[in-house]
């Protein structure tokens, strides 16, 4: 009976501890979020710093109360900075963001082939869906150019151009990420863990693909132009990838003190102990 009260006194602590932690994470993500605000033309939503957090936020807190933290501080941060119309978008999908990544941890942690097929699907996905989101700009510019037109191209004369250099940007960005996760799941089969493990540098490249994805459908359905909100995914990528990056170097940071302790997903450290 003693060791029942304990271990349930023990999971209280533990909840009460997770609980308190999402709600400094909400705080910290809109906070980042709000910091650095860089306006996106077209779709009239912006990007920011705030991923890095919620990348962090998925190994602090797991996918289940790193979705709240992701959804919810994010969302406040729209609303804060006057996007709100992009506010209830945001708090499925950055909730979603967060919860697909942990996920795709946890079953990575459990067997290597999980993060393999995980990592190659991913990747296929990408490619199909750049290769349909060319097809939708060369639509829309043959059949209603006129409905692309904005600040930065006035004019259908310098339209082209700029879709040149859109379309440009996309296919680096679908050649990059498939070539990026193909790789990772070839280092799986010849590294047992880096600083963060493999399996969650996929699960947060997942995440943040889902992330230029669902803010390309969301953009798409308010403004009535698929094509127009393709001109988005440029900026949301640089987004998560400064978000990774500055992610884990945190993580790594955070990991060599005591508050490694308050991670659900730690990372490895065995690589720099050699």
């Amino acid at each position: 009976m003693a060791d029942s009260g304990s271990n349930s006194i023990a999971k209280t602590s533990k909840r009460s501890q997770k609980v308190i932690l999402t709600g400094l994470m909400v705080a910290v993500t809109t906070v980042a979020t709000m910091a650095i605000a860089i306006p996106v033309p077209f779709t009239n939503g912006y990007i920011h710093l705030g991923d890095s957090i919620i990348f962090l936020s998925i190994l602090i807190l797991g996918r289940n109360y790193g979705a709240v933290s992701a959804g919810v501080g994010s969302a406040l941060a729209d609303i804060l900075l006057g996007f709100v119309n992009w506010a209830p978008w945001t708090l499925i999908i950055k909730g979603v963001m967060a919860w697909l990544g942990g996920l795709v941890i946890e079953k990575g942690a459990l067997k290597s082939r999980n993060t393999i097929i995980a990592a190659l699907a991913t990747g296929g996905f990408w490619v199909a869906f750049n290769f349909a989101v060319h097809r939708i700009i060369r639509f829309e510019a043959e059949h209603d150019p006129a409905g692309m037109l904005n600040e930065e191209t006035p004019d259908l004369s310098q339209l082209g151009q700029f879709l040149d250099k859109v379309q440009g940007q996309l296919m680096i960005v679908a050649l990059a990420i498939p070539v990026f996760l193909i790789v990772i799941a070839v280092l799986l089969r010849w590294k047992e863990s880096l600083v963060i493990p493999i399996y969650q540098l996929t699960g947060m490249t997942l995440s943040g693909l889902w992330m230029v994805f669902a803010y390309y459908v969301a953009g798409g359905l308010m403004y009535g132009n698929f094509a127009v909100a393709a001109f988005s995914i440029p900026a949301n990528m640089v987004q998560f990838v400064v978000g990774f990056l500055v992610a884990s170097l945190l993580a790594a940071a955070l990991a060599k003190t005591p508050a490694i302790r308050y991670f659900e997903y730690q990372p490895k450290l065995r690589n720099l102990t050699k």
